[in-house]
C-alpha cells in the first residue's frame, strides 16, 4: 500500500502543529489560572497524538513506521477524563487533583495494556495484522471503539452537571459562560459524529472525520486566544483583578515585597494549604499561618490580596469549602452530620459554615447534599 497525502491529511498535520504550539504557549504561561492552563494544554497534546494516529493510518504511512501504530489509542480514552478536568478548574475555586483523581485514568491504563502483545510485535507482524485490518475492521477494534463511546457518553453527563452548576452562579461573567457553553458544545458534536462513524461507516476510509473536528476545534481555539485571550484559563479573572489592585488605593506602596519573592511566596502559600491543609483548624488566623510558612504576616497579607485578589478570610474559607463539598460527596461519609462535615472543614459553627456556603455555592448544605444523591 503506497503511502499518500491529501487534503484532509494536510489539514490535521497543521492541527497538530498548532496543538503543539497552542500547548507549549498555555504551559509557559505564568499568570492566570494555571491549573486550567495545564491541563488544557494536556488535553491540546492528546489531540495532537490522536491526529498524528490518525493521518498515520489514513495516508498509508502507518505502514513505515509500523512501531507507532496504535501508540495513540490509549490517548483516546484520556480525551473525556481531560475536558472534564479542565471545565472543572474553570468552574471550581483551586480545584485539587487527589488519588482519587487517578481513577479517571484507569481506561487509558486498560487500553495500554492490552495493547503491549502488539507494541511488542516485530514490524513485519504488526504490517501483517495492519494489512489485515484495513482491509476488514477486526472486531477488537469496534469493541474498542464502542467502549470509547460509552466513557465519553459518561463524561459529557458528568460536563454537563458541572457546567449548569457553574452557570447558574450570578457572578459568572458572560464571556465565561459562553466559552463553558462552547466546549460543552464541541464534546457534543465530536461525540455525536463519532457515534454515527461508528454505527454506519466504521472504515479505515473515514477514521479521520472526527480527527477533522477536532482540527476544527484547535483552529477556532487558537482564534479564541487571539481575539480574547482572556477567555482561555480564567485569564480574565487575572486581568479584572489587576484593574481593581490599580484602582484600588496603594495599601503596599512602601512594602519592601519584591515582585520574584510575591510569586514564590504565593507558590508555597498554596502548595501548603493543598497538601498540609491548615485550613482545617478553626483557629487559624493570619499570623499562624505566616509562621507555619516563615512569611512575615504583613507580606502574606499583600500576596494574598495582590495576587489572589481576596482578603485572608475568604482565602481561607474558599478552601474550607472546598472541602466541605467534598466531604458532603464522600458516599463514606454520608452518615455524617452537616455539622461534622463544617467542623471537619474549618468551620466552628454551622451557622458560619451555611453563610458561606450558600455565599459560594449559591445554595445550601442540606440542598447540595440532596442534589448531588439526585
Amino acid at each position: 500500500m503506497e503511502p499518500s497525502f491529501d487534503l484532509l491529511a494536510i489539514l490535521n498535520v497543521v492541527g497538530v502543529a498548532q496543538a503543539l504550539l497552542l500547548a507549549a504557549a498555555l504551559f509557559t504561561v505564568r499568570r492566570g489560572n494555571r491549573e486550567a492552563n495545564g491541563v488544557f494544554a494536556f488535553l491540546l497534546l492528546t489531540i495532537s497524538v490522536l491526529l498524528c494516529g490518525g493521518v498515520l493510518t489514513h495516508t498509508r504511512h502507518v505502514f513505515q513506521f509500523p512501531h507507532l501504530a496504535q501508540l495513540h489509542n490509549p490517548f483516546a480514552f484520556l480525551a473525556a477524563p481531560l475536558s472534564y478536568f479542565y471545565v472543572q478548574t474553570l468552574t471550581t475555586k483551586r480545584f485539587v487533583f487527589t488519588k482519587r483523581t487517578l481513577l479517571h485514568f484507569i481506561p487509558s491504563l486498560l487500553c495500554l495494556i492490552y495493547l503491549l502483545p502488539f507494541y511488542f510485535q516485530s514490524s513485519a507482524e504488526k504490517i501483517s495484522y495492519l494489512s489485515a485490518a484495513i482491509q476488514r475492521y477486526p472486531v477488537s477494534w469496534r469493541v474498542r471503539t464502542g467502549l470509547l463511546y460509552l466513557q465519553h457518553l459518561f463524561y459529557l453527563v458528568l460536563l454537563m452537571r458541572t457546567a449548569s452548576a457553574h452557570l447558574r452562579r450570578e457572578r459568572v461573567k458572560r464571556i465565561d459562560r459562553l466559552w463553558v457553553r462552547s466546549l460543552i458544545l464541541v464534546f457534543v458534536v465530536v461525540w455525536c459524529v463519532g457515534l454515527l462513524r461508528f454505527l454506519f461507516a466504521h472504515r479505515v476510509e473515514t477514521n479521520l472525520l472526527t480527527p477533522l473536528l477536532l482540527t476544527i476545534f484547535v483552529y477556532a481555539t487558537a482564534f479564541v486566544a487571539l481575539r480574547r485571550p482572556e477567555v482561555l484559563a480564567g485569564a480574565g479573572d487575572v486581568i479584572a483583578a489587576s484593574i481593581a489592585t490599580s484602582a484600588a488605593p496603594k495599601r503596599y506602596e512602601r512594602s519592601t515585597l519584591t515582585s520574584e519573592q510575591g510569586e514564590r511566596y504565593l507558590q508555597k502559600l498554596l502548595r501548603v494549604m493543598e497538601i498540609e491543609k491548615p485550613y482545617r483548624d478553626g483557629e487559624l488566623t493570619l499570623q499562624k499561618l505566616a509562621a507555619r510558612l516563615s512569611i512575615a504576616p504583613q507580606h502574606l497579607s499583600q500576596t494574598i490580596n495582590e495576587r489572589l485578589n481576596q482578603n485572608f478570610t475568604d482565602f481561607v474559607n474558599a478552601y474550607r469549602i472546598e472541602e466541605a463539598k467534598r466531604g458532603l460527596l464522600d458516599p463514606t461519609r454520608k452518615h455524617y452530620s452537616i455539622l461534622a462535615i463544617a467542623e471537619e472543614s474549618g468551620f466552628n459553627s454551622k451557622s458560619a459554615f451555611n453563610t458561606v456556603f450558600k455565599k459560594h455555592v449559591q445554595m445550601t448544605p442540606s440542598e447540595f447534599r440532596k442534589s448531588s444523591v439526585a
